[in-house]
């Protein structure tokens, strides 16, 4: 099966140098090639991808808002991230906000084809140069990007009823999935919860 791929970066050189790399596998197309933000969330229902590859460096909506809007709009479509950054804030947030991938920029770009192969299939790709700076936050892979959700709203002080109703979930489905990532991150109260989405930086009170 075809992956189609949508390259969002500012710098033209990386962008044809990247594409060039992954057109080598004949399983990946690259729909489009396009230098902000703005315009990927433009552009995202005439190309249709199935897969962002997004820098977080852009002009305007930076890689984590396109990563915020596309999960929202098109939860389908897979969103791998590009960083220069080791911010653990950057990094951290993008875990909550459920990307697919992470990789550092400084990193071989054949990188991202064997990410995308992997994200493609299912899973999430966090690349070596990454790992150790997420290593605080390693529990936060085991969720799902729906237990993510529920962990943000419960630490902006929702209570179960309102994020049923904001997630459009039964109450007992959202009962649910806080047992459960309670569970998987070892949390014992809702203080725990509040402690590890503050200092992870998964604290949004837009939502």
């Amino acid at each position: 099966m075809m992956i189609r791929v949508l390259l969002v970066d500012d710098h033209e050189i990386f962008r044809l140098g990247l594409k060039a790399v992954l057109e080598k596998d004949a399983s990946i197309k690259v729909v489009g090639q396009l230098a902000s933000g703005a315009e990927s969330i433009d552009q995202i229902a005439r190309l249709q991808p199935g897969l962002l590859v997004l820098d977080y460096s852009l002009p305007g909506l930076s890689g984590l808002d396109v990563l915020s809007l596309v999960k929202r709009r098109y939860p389908e479509i897979k969103v791998i991230l590009l960083t220069a950054s080791t911010s653990e804030s950057i990094l951290s947030r993008a875990i909550g906000e459920g990307v697919d991938g992470l990789i550092l920029k400084q990193e071989p770009a054949d990188e991202v084809r064997v990410a995308i192969g992997k994200v493609q299939g299912g899973e999430r790709y966090i690349s070596a140069g990454v790992k150790p700076l997420i290593a605080r936050f390693d529990k936060l892979l085991a969720l799902t990007r729906r237990e993510q959700q529920v962990l943000q709203m419960i630490a902006a002080g929702y209570r179960n009823k309102e994020i049923a109703e904001k997630l459009e979930l039964s109450p007992k489905t959202v009962d649910s999935h806080r047992t459960n990532l309670m569970r998987k991150l070892d949390l014992h109260s809702l203080v725990d919860i509040v402690d590890l989405a503050n200092s992870a930086g998964l604290i949004d009170r837009s939502i």
